[in-house]
């Protein structure tokens, strides 16, 4: 006689595939068991490396705001002889820190005010390409170079980078007055449309600007001469 054939429950299948499941990550293990060890190692490695670097990063933040500071009494003074050297040795022993941005920064504006412009625009170019973190020195930079530009007669490049920098960032609060310095290198490199394009939208952009009455004025003379 047969015996009723026993229904397996849900319960027992999923026990079962349980069972199976382990023995197969067993075998896996005992099959690989050289390169999982291996794996393991280079996570641990992985991860004391990346422990190491932050705490050797903020090591090198700390050390370098302290050298800044120190750079910054120099900058304020002004001492521009010992604030470049001050201020290039964070520059270069620092390189990547916040740190070294600000001093990158501060170093263009003491190579600008000895009027050493090929310089002043090297370090404005070495913030907006390797730090750029702040819209402050950020649009500064731009204006800065654009102020270098200009300071070299080379007033169509100087005029770009003038609106480039107000319209890149149009809620700084020295946006009108980058604009309002592009439109006057436009005029002084003979474009006078583009002159008064800027002068315009100040006007529009900028109706509370404590620029808006002078710049109406500009404008107005630029439509008298033609």
């Amino acid at each position: 006689m047969l015996r009723p054939r026993k229904r397996i429950t849900k319960r027992e299948i999923k026990e079962d595939a349980l069972v199976t499941a382990y023995f197969r990550v067993q075998k896996f293990i005992r099959k690989y068991n050289r390169q999982l060890n291996i794996g393991f190692v280079i996570v641990v490695l992985i991860g004391v490396v990346s422990v190491l670097m932050v705490r050797s990063k903020k090591k090198a933040e700390l050390a370098a705001s302290g050298k800044l500071g120190i750079a910054e009494q120099f900058y304020y003074a002004p001492d521009y002889g010992r604030a470049i050297d001050e201020l290039i040795q964070i520059v270069n022993t620092y390189s990547g820190t916040n740190a070294a941005g600000k001093a990158a920064f501060f170093l263009a504006n003491v190579y600008f005010a000895t009027e050493d412009y090929g310089n002043a625009e090297r370090y404005y170019r070495m913030y907006l390409d390797d730090y750029s973190n702040s819209t402050l020195f950020s649009a500064s930079s731009l204006a800065g170079i654009a102020a270098c530009l200009e300071s070299q007669n080379r007033y169509a490049e100087a005029a770009r980078l003038y609106e480039k920098a107000g319209g890149k960032y149009p809620d700084f609060f020295e946006a009108p007055f980058f604009l309002k310095d592009a439109g006057r290198c436009y005029g002084m490199a003979g474009n006078r449309e583009k002159s008064k394009e800027m002068y315009q939208y100040i006007i529009e952009r900028y109706p509370e600007s404590s620029l808006r009455h002078e710049v109406a004025f500009l404008s107005e003379s630029l439509e008298l001469v033609e």
